[in-house]
């Protein structure tokens, strides 16, 4: 159905099932128009990468159209227009890796973040009391157990030491405090991993399959994508401003190459002008008799030679 309504709007325009009165108000769509994402246009719309993941963007508010898009790579004016286009989806795409690295670093504080161990909270009187009981018993008893072992009596002191280990156990089960919950979620915590691409928390040492799921996931592809693109776009701008700056070298050398080759012209035009007035009979004669700065002063002296 939507193959047939392309051919159709190929063929008639998208206009053609508006009304006359319809019409009269319409304007077809243009790919430079603003409605248009323009990063669709030129390579991918980040909107489109993160769906259904935490990431999630939402739908762009622009239109996608596969026609305007190839109506741009067809256009006179897409050499053009790709620099700038490619400008702005950088700045977009900046934008979202800042607050990405932002969540990576707390996460990474997380995980560094040491379990630090709960003091013990003191015991209630009632506590304290059946403490100090347990303890009297137990000390008892391995007096005793002592005694019957010195006199031989191995089955008897093994029955009292298993008196001992159960109030011992008592003993534990009394002074034991509850762990926090978020102690536990931090030691949790400690046996994950952070994806330094994506951001997202990963179990440590996880089974090839769930570590493969995940690298193969929209989210994981996505964020790799928009820092693809980052990174090519910089390397293209830091080369084409490097192409620039040996230009401008190259035009500058050659300016002064051109004035040094204009003034060597100059100096031997000059040169050769003082040696044809010489070769005439004109030589130069310092005014002596003014005094301050000597000016030149040509004589002709062929008279003197005749």
């Amino acid at each position: 159905m939507d193959a047939q309504r392309a051919l159709l709007d190929e063929l008639m325009g998208s206009a053609r099932n508006l009304t006359e009165e319809e019409k009269k108000g319409y304007r077809e769509i243009r790919w430079d128009d603003k409605e248009v994402c323009a990063f669709y246009m030129v390579r991918f719309c980040p909107h489109d990468l993160f769906v259904n993941t935490r990431s999630d963007l939402g739908p762009c508010p622009r239109i996608h159209d596969p026609k305007l898009k190839e109506s741009f790579e067809n256009s006179s004016r897409h050499d053009a227009y790709v620099p700038k286009f490619e400008a702005e989806l950088a700045q977009f795409c900046e934008k979202l890796v800042m607050d990405l690295d932002r969540r990576v670093r707390r996460g990474r504080e997380r995980l560094a973040q040491e379990v630090e161990p709960v003091p013990p909270a003191s015991l209630s009187a009632e506590k304290s009391e059946q403490l100090s009981v347990l303890e009297e018993k137990i000390k008892n008893l391995l007096e005793q157990v002592e005694t019957l072992g010195e006199a031989g009596k191995v089955d008897e002191a093994q029955a009292v030491m298993r008196k001992v280990e159960v109030l011992n156990a008592e003993k534990t089960a009394l002074t034991q405090q509850p762990q926090n919950d978020k102690v536990l979620m931090l030691a949790q915590e400690k046996k994950m991993a952070l994806c330094e691409v994506c951001g997202s928390f990963l179990i440590a040492n996880d089974a090839a399959e769930r570590t493969q799921s995940h690298v193969t996931g929209k989210q994981h592809i996505g964020y790799g994508m928009v820092r693809d693109f980052i990174s090519e776009f910089k390397a293209a701008k830091e080369k084409a401003r490097e192409e620039e700056k040996l230009a401008r070298e190259k035009e500058l050398e050659e300016r002064r190459k051109q004035r040094e080759k204009e003034y060597e012209s100059r100096r031997r035009r000059s040169d050769s002008g003082i040696g044809t007035r010489i070769a005439a009979g004109h030589v130069p004669l310092v005014n002596i008799v003014t005094g301050g700065p000597q000016e030149v002063q040509f004589a002709d002296i062929s008279a003197f030679f005749t």
